[in-house]
């Protein structure tokens, strides 16, 4: 009876750390997917402001620009709203 309920604490001890690394791996999922998409916004601002630059100071580059946002199907309706109170749309 003995071994027995050794058996069984020991089986209980790592259904316990299998929760603790089970939780552990979703975590970090978690940050990493938080890094990734703080990454991504910063390139967006970063390639946003080249690009805005560039169409300051060329305007074939602008009308170019302008003509890719026109034509954007991803563009929601606040942003089309955004674009076009700015001169873009």
């Amino acid at each position: 009876m003995a071994s027995a309920n050794i058996a069984n604490e020991k089986l209980e001890a790592l259904r316990k750390r299998e929760a603790t690394l089970k939780a552990a791996i979703a975590a970090e999922l978690v940050r990493q997917q938080k890094k990734k998409e703080k990454e991504d916004a910063r390139l967006c601002s970063i390639i946003g402001a080249a690009l805005i630059q560039n169409a300051r100071n060329h305007p074939d580059f602008e009308l170019m620009l302008k003509s890719v946002l026109q034509s954007s199907t991803s563009l929601t309706d606040s942003e089309r709203k955004l674009l076009r109170a700015k001169g873009w749309l």
